[in-house]
């Protein structure tokens, strides 16, 4: 969902781009150069493509904006951060906001995530931002976030650019078909977790209760209100039951493998 080729500042041409990722045994991909709005009918691949561009705000913030067509994005340099999500909110197309903590000047100070509204979620994690100053996990602005009662996704992205970042970081959707349609409203509902090498068999929630499944977790980790740990368990399966208290207004789980393998779900939210 945030890639990158020869047509901004990556340095493989879209197709060969395309053919990496066909071979790594993925499903859909966005490219999403800077400044231009990708166009999935230019190319011949078994992915299934999406419309995307990483919009530059007044050359300052960057955001992903993803919809089905490419004449359903709008993009100016000279909009306002807001102005942009807002049109692109309106079309119907998915705003993650990019690498929050790129940079050793975050690149997304938390006050102004606080400030900005209505777009779908952050990069909790962006994988290129380990070969790069700052850090790629935004876990903590995202728990800050939803305990001010933002309701917003977790993105896991490559933000990839030559060799060496394609990688297995993603976002594995939930779907019943594998088409275009279904997995766009997987994406913009939420019904999708990330991924980084700890497989999620199934997740879900019963009446007050969060279930988690694993093959490969060592260690599960469910947070709430303010990034608290609720509870943690060695083992690839866990439940927990939400609470009458100020803690469990949320719930997100951690799953932690050997190594540094890592996945997360979305957010429960207790009402």
């Amino acid at each position: 969902m945030h890639t990158h080729t020869n047509k901004s500042d990556g340095e493989n041409l879209p197709e060969k781009v395309l053919n990496i990722y066909e071979k790594m045994g993925y499903t859909f991909l966005v490219i999403t150069d800077h400044g231009i709005i990708s166009d999935p009918d230019e190319y011949n691949t078994k992915l299934i493509l999406f419309s995307g561009i990483e919009a530059d705000c007044k050359g300052a913030r960057h955001a992903c904006i993803i919809n089905m067509s490419k004449n359903n994005i709008i993009y100016s340099p000279e909009h306002s951060h807001q102005k942009l999500i807002d049109e692109n909110i309106n079309k119907g197309s998915i705003v993650v906001l990019n690498h929050p903590d790129w940079e050793l000047k975050e690149h997304y100070p938390i006050d102004e995530l606080y400030s900005l509204h209505n777009y779908h979620g952050i990069e909790i994690y962006n994988s290129v931002i380990e070969r790069l100053s700052g850090t790629p996990l935004s876990s903590a602005k995202w728990d800050k976030l939803l305990s001010e009662g933002k309701k917003i996704l977790g993105f896991a992205n490559q933000d990839s650019h030559k060799q060496g970042d394609y990688l297995d970081c993603c976002n594995v959707v939930r779907i019943k078909n594998v088409t275009k349609k279904d997995i766009f409203e997987s994406l913009i509902t939420g019904n999708f977790h990330c991924y980084y090498g700890v497989e999620i068999i199934d997740v879900g929630r019963n009446g007050n209760e969060i279930f988690i499944k694993t093959k490969n977790a060592k260690l599960i980790r469910f947070i709430g209100f303010g990034g608290i740990v609720l509870k943690k368990i060695k083992s690839n399966e866990a439940r927990i039951k939400f609470a009458d208290d100020t803690v469990y207004r949320y719930i997100r789980i951690e799953c932690l493998g050997v190594g540094e393998k890592i996945s997360w779900t979305q957010p429960f939210f207790r009402e």
